[in-house]
C-alpha cells in the first residue's frame, strides 16, 4: 500500500513540475517567481523555508528540558522576524530590483560595484559553510535519533 501512495505522490510532484514549466521563462522566474508575489506570500514562504523541523521539534524539547525559561527564546525569536520584516525586508527588496540581483551575494556584489568578484565570492563561501553545518547537524540529530 505504501508504495502505491509513494508512486501516486512522485506522480504528483512530476506532473506539478511539468505543469510548472511553462510559467517558468528566466531564472528570476524559477527563483523568485518573477516578483509577481505580494509580500504576505513572500513572508510566509521565508518563514517556512527559515523555520524548519527545529521549530516544531527543538523548541518544544528545549521548552520540556529548560522549562519556562524557554519563553524568552520565543520571545527573542518573534521579535527579531517582526523586526526584520519591518526594517530590512521592504528595503531589501527594493534594492535587490534595483540592481537585477537574485541572491545576496550577487546584490552585495553589483551594489558595491566589486568587479574582481571577491565579495561574492566570499559571501557565497560564507553561505556555504553556514549551509554545512546546517545539513551536518540535522544528519547528527539524525543519525543519533535512529541509531
Amino acid at each position: 500500500m505504501i508504495e502505491v501512495i509513494f508512486t501516486l505522490y512522485l506522480l504528483l510532484i512530476i506532473s506539478v513540475g511539468i505543469l510548472s514549466n511553462k510559467f517558468i521563462s528566466s531564472q528570476l522566474d524559477f527563483l523568485l517567481a518573477g516578483r509577481r508575489l505580494g509580500p504576505w506570500v513572500t513572508a510566509f514562504s521565508e518563514r517556512a523555508s527559515g523555520e524548519s523541523a527545529w521549530l516544531l521539534l527543538g523548541l518544544p524539547g528545549a521548552a520540556i528540558a529548560v522549562g519556562y525559561g524557554e519563553v524568552w527564546a520565543v520571545i527573542g525569536i518573534i521579535s527579531g522576524i517582526i523586526l526584520s520584516w519591518f526594517l530590512i525586508a521592504e528595503r531589501l527588496r527594493a534594492e535587490t530590483e534595483k540592481y537585477e540581483a537574485l541572491t545576496i551575494p550577487d546584490y552585495l556584489q553589483k551594489k558595491f560595484n566589486d568587479t574582481s568578484g571577491i565579495i561574492k565570492t566570499y559571501s557565497s563561501i560564507i553561505f556555504l559553510y553556514i549551509l554545512c553545518f546546517s545539513a551536518v547537524s540535522w544528519f547528527w540529530k539524525n543519525f543519533k535519533y535512529y541509531f
